[in-house]
């Protein structure tokens, strides 16, 4: 062969490998079970991912224990995958890589309205969460009483609840008097564990290793810069009520509010629809998975038992952007998601000190959500601090027959 037909052969056959590297990725090739991680300080936070072809198009979930997180679009371009949930502002941001894996970031708009960003990666076919060795003992299992400490010193109490299966595999959350940590999935050992959870807007790592005198010590990473240390001993949940975490001289107080609706038409507390009218008015905001807890209970709720009586239901939104027309998109992505039938008003930006001035009758906003039960007065019945979601188990029924109790009372 001459030189000439070489370079010929050489050319050709390089085209053929420049040709087969540059073919983009389909949804067929796409579709499959990811081990997602994202590069946490706390070291690596991983979730079981799974992407499905849909005809020419892709849908996919994360799993998380008990929970899958479903996201609300994922698309792919050319190599470039976006696997998102726009109710939450939070987007996992990839290229699809030659050998199948993916490489990227997780963005998610945070308070201010600026954007947070960690480095995501995910390896197609690999289904475990974390790999462990099947532990001799089960040191986690049950109850625990924890207090955290944040790094400027502050603390706060929280109770944990663990369930160890075989093979290393344990599976709980934490539950604060304001909400729970969500459905925390892992692996323990002999002496420690490690759980984790990622549902769109929180990423949350927990790690934790048996003391000698049977405490656990460990840490908590959240986003890309919080951390708080924490300590637990074995004992039952041993936090206040959420009825009662609110200061008791709000109880009483008349209730005032005019703000924007989604269209950004005024709508007031003295508008004919509310006079005479029980209500239950919750602050939220789009952003906070507590919150949406609460909406998916809340909705399920008024469609069986109030849908036919006079209760009015309005929520409060308090958004992160404090621009009317980006916290209104968001806010009509949550009605669509949870089939909001209620007025939902844009009532400022999330930092609590500033939500609080906006509504005079009450003395402090200690969390998102807070619901507050109206008389037909308009004097509040009582107020409910924070949720705690299916995660919780029991203690999630029993919030539900709490919101029932207090609805029925300003019924009457």
């Amino acid at each position: 062969m001459n030189k000439r037909l070489q370079y010929l052969f050489l050319f050709s056959a390089l085209s053929v490998v420049l040709s087969a590297c540059s073919v983009s990725p389909t949804p067929k090739s796409v579709s499959g079970q990811y081990r997602g991680v994202i590069q946490s300080p706390g070291g690596e936070l991983a979730f079981p991912i799974h992407l499905k072809a849909n005809d020419k198009s892709l849908s996919g979930f994360v799993v998380n224990g008990a929970d899958t997180a479903a996201f609300d679009e994922v698309k792919l371009k050319g190599d470039s995958l976006i696997m998102g949930y726009s109710y939450y502002d939070s987007y996992l941001k990839a290229t699809v890589q030659s050998d199948g894996s993916l490489a990227g970031q997780w963005a998610r708009r945070s308070e201010g309205g600026d954007y947070i960003s960690m480095d995501f990666s995910a390896e197609k076919g690999k289904t475990y969460r974390y790999e462990t060795e099947s532990p001799e003992s089960y040191p986690f299992d049950g109850e625990w009483q924890a207090t955290f400490k944040e790094e400027d010193g502050t603390t706060f109490p929280a109770h944990g609840n663990f369930v160890s299966q075989p093979g290393g595999k344990l599976y709980g959350t934490f539950q604060t008097e304001t909400g729970d940590y969500r459905f925390l999935d892992g692996v323990f050992t002999d002496s420690t564990f490690t759980l984790s959870t990622f549902d769109g807007p929180h990423a949350f790592l927990f790690k934790g290793k048996l003391q000698p005198g049977g405490t656990i010590e460990g840490d908590f990473w959240s986003k890309d810069t919080y951390h708080a240390t924490w300590t637990a001993q074995k004992g039952e949940n041993t936090l206040r009520n959420p009825l009662q975490i609110s200061a008791e001289q709000a109880v009483g107080n008349h209730v005032t509010f005019s703000f924007p609706d989604l269209n950004g038409d005024t709508v007031s507390s003295a508008d004919p629809k509310f006079v005479n009218k029980p209500m239950l008015v919750y602050l939220f905001g789009s952003w906070c998975p507590n919150c949406a807890d609460e909406a998916r209970m809340l909705r399920k709720l008024y469609a069986q038992e109030y849908r036919d009586t006079e209760l009015q239901i309005v929520g409060l939104a308090f958004e992160y952007t404090g621009n009317f027309q980006k916290d209104a998109d968001v806010v009509s992505r949550y009605k669509k998601r949870f089939n909001i039938p209620w007025t939902l008003l844009i009532s400022g930006t999330s930092d609590k000190d500033k939500a609080a001035e906006q509504l005079p009758f009450l003395d402090q906003i200690i969390s998102y959500p807070t619901s507050i039960f109206v008389d037909r007065n308009h004097n509040i019945e009582a107020i409910h601090v924070g949720f705690n979601g299916p995660a919780t188990g029991s203690t999630y029924y029993n919030e539900i027959q709490r919101y029932k109790a207090h609805i029925n009372a300003i019924l009457e």
